[in-house]
């Protein structure tokens, strides 16, 4: 699996509802000793991009106050979506498991 396929792919809940596309993945440092690199924990998503591809959906970016704002409150519709919830990967759509109301939004990542 690539990365490309899962960026803009539709996310939707195991009720059918479409909570909105992968905007942006989290990624963890691999547990094990042997492993150098990172794996997938968790995806981002939602109906609006253009703030989260400009980072300013994590907590304290720094640029223009006004885009802070104007970003901030047309992010807020962003989801965090754990892996391990993904049940189904299918050309350009993600079916998760549970509800789409249970996901909570974003935090700020270790590294941000």
């Amino acid at each position: 699996m690539r990365l490309s396929d899962l960026l803009g792919a539709e996310l939707m809940d195991q009720q059918g509802r479409t909570v909105g596309k992968v905007h942006d993945v989290r990624l963890q440092r691999a547990n094990a000793p042997t492993d150098a690199g990172y794996q997938l924990a968790g995806l981002i998503v939602g109906r609006r991009a253009e703030g989260v591809r400009f980072g300013f959906d994590r907590g304290g970016a720094s640029g223009p106050w006004l885009l802070k704002v104007l970003f901030g409150w047309a992010g807020h519709d962003g989801r965090y979506v754990a892996w391990d919830r993904v049940a189904a990967i299918e050309p350009g759509r993600i079916r998760i498991s549970g509800d789409a109301h249970d996901l909570p939004r974003p935090q700020p990542s270790a590294d941000a």
